[in-house]
């Protein structure tokens, strides 16, 4: 996979390899973002329905921490994916 957005090289081939304990990847419906001078830091969560109405529980199942540099290319990545998304199934309907 050819990343052009690479910092170093722009056309440099990125081998990615995933380890067969994380292939299946964790679901997340909940996303937290913080931050502070030099990370930001994407905690993935889980809410699950039901027990008290008043009171929801959110699990991380996943912390990521990106250098500021990457969150841009992070935007843009997920713009990208989207309108793709979006042109193969239609519009996702936002929920808030």
């Amino acid at each position: 996979m050819s990343d052009p957005n690479a910092p170093d090289g722009g056309g440099q081939q990125i081998q990615i390899s995933v380890p067969d304990a994380i292939k299946h990847g964790t679901y997340a419906n909940f996303l937290v973002v913080s931050h502070s001078a030099h990370e930001f830091t994407l905690d993935f969560c889980q809410v699950l329905p039901g027990g008290d109405p008043t009171s929801v529980q959110a699990d991380v199942v996943n912390r990521v921490k990106v250098a500021p540099t990457m969150v841009a290319k992070i935007i843009r990545a997920l713009n990208t994916n989207m309108t793709a998304y979006e042109d193969k199934f239609g519009m996702v309907q936002n929920i808030d």
